[in-house]
This record gives structure tokens, sequence and C-alpha cells, in this order.
């Protein structure tokens, strides 16, 4: 590690921390020339799949590119950036722990609008809307009508037969 005021090599640490994520660690460092104490931050590097899009043409995975398009689909929605973050850090973890070499990039946007339509539901409509590129309304409609029979069914996974009254009781 270089010092940022001399660029001595010669640093020492003086304190490390585990990052909020868990998944990085904050180390206090100080120059053994100049005395300069400065911080750095340490990513615990994963291996992660090479992404197959849908042409067929290959990249590695971005994080970065990741939460620009969940950030594009909650634009102006109230997120928080530790939930966006959130979603990119469970779908980083879940890509780097399957052990594929490749991941096909339909794979990634399915486990996004999973995570989406939890926090989110216009958020999830913006991603989806982009994300399988619609070419009618009628295909647009249909994801509404999709969502509409999620909401109508129960934990259990039972979709009710009839619509629940406020009057009704629970029996």
């Amino acid at each position: 590690m270089l010092c940022p005021v001399c660029r001595s090599p010669s640093t020492k640490v003086l304190d490390s921390r585990d990052g909020r994520d868990g998944l990085s660690v904050r180390r206090r460092r100080s120059c053994n020339t100049c005395g300069h104490r400065f911080t750095t931050h340490e990513r615990i590097e994963e291996t992660l799949p090479m992404v197959v899009k849908r042409d067929g043409s290959k990249q590695a995975f971005d994080r970065g590119k990741l939460l620009r398009g969940l950030q594009l689909a909650c634009r102006k929605r109230p997120m928080r950036r530790d939930q966006l973050d959130g979603v990119v850090q469970q779908v980083e973890q879940w890509s780097s722990t399957r052990g594929d070499r490749e991941l096909h990039a339909a794979e990634i946007g399915e486990r996004v609008m999973h995570h989406l339509y939890e926090l989110d539901e216009v958020a999830y409509v913006r991603f989806v809307s982009v994300y399988r590129s619609f070419e009618s309304v009628a295909e647009f409609s249909e994801l509404l009508r999709e969502m509409e029979k999620a909401e109508k069914v129960d934990p259990e996974g039972q979709r009710s037969l009839f619509e629940r009254r406020p009057d009704d009781e629970p029996s």
C-alpha cells in the first residue's frame, strides 16, 4: 500500500474493522516515512461469472451497471440507496455462489425483478418494461393482470375464490 502523500511503500496498519456490508474491511493506516494517517477500504474479491447477453456476447459481471439500472427504475420513488445496494449485494452473492462460470443476463434480470417486486411495485413495473422490452400495450397489460393475480394469492399459495370485503369477518 502506497502512502497517498509521499508515495512510500512502507505503511503499517493501525486498526482494522469489518465494513457495514460484511464483505469489506476498513483499515486505518500510517506511513512509516512521513507519518501521514489514512484510511483504506478493502473489498473481498469474489470470482463472479461472466454474463452472457441476449446477442451471445459475454462481459464481466458489473455491479455498477446493475446499480445504475436499479437507480433508473427507482428514480423519484421512495427508495433509499442502502435498499438498492442490498439488492445488488444479494444478486452479486447469488451469482458468485452458484458455481457457474457463465450466467445468462435473463437469470440475473429475473432475480432482480424478484427483489424489486418485494420493495416497490412501481419500480418493478419500470424495470420489467425496459428489461422485457414490450412490443405492445397488450403485453404490458398482461403483466399488470399477472400482478393482480399474484396479489390475490394468500401466503400459503392458495388463490382466494371470492373477493374479500372489509365487513367480512374471518371464519
